[in-house]
């Protein structure tokens, strides 16, 4: 029975290393028909213009990155959801995600988690002054956005 114990050991590695690469290749795909990777290949079109209307300063007094830009801000009840631009593309979307973070820490806003998929998008969680999530991912090319959900 000793040798038994090698050739199943391997197995049981080989079946884990094919589940991981199918999970991997699910994530993947799954972008990719969301079009989140496609989005950073694409000229921006005017999808890089605020709406009309949009203010020049995010509201609530969010603090803004350098290079953002608001592209538009609207509310649903109690949260504030506002959309800005960032430059950038795929290799920067978890750099980008934490420099809004630290950009907005002056202003008593807490990192309560964070989520990231590097290339297709970076996530966090905020509590402190208000809580809320923003997410960043491909806007265009040469371009990132900043999407916030801050509740009041």
């Amino acid at each position: 029975m000793p040798g038994v114990k090698k050739p199943v050991i391997a197995l049981i590695a080989v079946l884990a290393l094919l589940a991981l690469g199918g999970i991997g290749f699910a994530l993947f795909e799954r972008h990719e028909r969301g079009g989140l990777a496609s989005k950073s290949e694409q000229a921006c079109g005017g999808r890089d213009q605020p709406a009309a209307g949009a203010p020049s300063e995010l509201p609530l007094s969010l603090p803004m990155s350098d290079g953002e830009k608001v592209l538009s801000t609207a509310e649903q009840g109690r949260t504030l959801v506002a959309f800005a631009s960032l430059p950038g593309g795929r290799d920067d979307i978890v750099a980008a995600r934490d420099r809004v973070l630290a950009d907005l820490a002056p202003a008593g806003y807490q990192v309560a988690g964070t989520d990231q998929e590097p290339g297709y998008e970076a996530e966090a969680e905020l509590s402190g002054t208000h809580e809320g999530t923003l997410k960043v991912s491909p806007l265009c090319e040469g371009l990132l956005e900043v999407r916030y959900k801050i509740d009041r």
